[in-house]
């Protein structure tokens, strides 16, 4: 499933519930609340009675739909692909911010 821009610029100014985030990814609701209890999901406000998410939970669990439908994997590997995914990400940005501080390179 793609996500549009105009999808994710609305989801930028809502939040949805646990249910509505699993109808929205396919993932199933008992594999959410594992995802987020093992942290590699974070809702806006953990501390209410129900947890609300937003477009970086919506974008987190829809690469775990991905995940899941194409190497089968549990609530667990998902959690460590997704905390190693994120890494990467965190990585790649410190990698492009210290090139461009090199004199002379444009890359």
């Amino acid at each position: 499933m793609r996500v549009e821009l105009t999808e994710m610029l609305w989801f930028e100014q809502h939040v949805v519930s646990l249910s509505e985030l699993a109808e929205l990814t396919g993932l199933p609701a008992g594999m959410l609340e594992e995802l987020v209890s093992a942290g590699a999901i974070e809702p806006i406000d953990a501390a209410s009675a129900e947890p609300r998410f937003g477009a970086a939970a919506l974008s987190a669990a829809r690469h775990a739909s991905r995940l899941r439908e194409d190497f089968d994997l549990d609530a667990q590997a998902l959690s460590l692909v997704l905390g190693l995914l994120e890494r990467i990400d965190g990585l790649e940005q410190q990698l492009r911010s210290l090139r461009a501080r090199l004199p002379g390179r444009n890359r």
